[in-house]
């Protein structure tokens, strides 16, 4: 299962994290772990090259795991791509279900 965390504060992110591999399929052939992955990416790529926002991104592929900590308040711009990466995880969560991705949200 992949486990996204978000942590927000006043409907704000501070940060974001998916870690561990979805189990749809064997690895290297998994649509979901694919689909979040491709969705978390690409907002950071997004975030960083479109908004110029100041972040620290962690990855570690031996476990799965890829972490954006905003360094400061995100701009309306950024809020809103993690807004439409979050609108997309729900997605693959309601078209695969809970077994393969948990999203979190936790208040800081």
């Amino acid at each position: 299962m992949t486990t996204v965390r978000i942590w927000q504060s006043e409907d704000k992110t501070k940060a974001f994290e998916a870690c561990g591999h979805a189990g749809y399929a064997r690895r290297g052939i998994d649509i979901v772990c694919s689909a979040i992955t491709t969705l978390i990416t690409t907002t950071i790529n997004s975030i960083e090259k479109l908004c110029e926002e100041k972040t620290d991104v962690t990855v570690d592929e031996k476990i799965g795991m890829i972490r954006c900590v905003f360094k400061n308040t995100p701009s309306e711009k950024s809020q809103l791509l993690v807004d439409s990466m979050i609108l997309g995880l729900k997605q693959i969560q309601e078209e695969y279900g809970n077994k393969y991705i948990d999203i979190i949200f936790e208040e800081v």
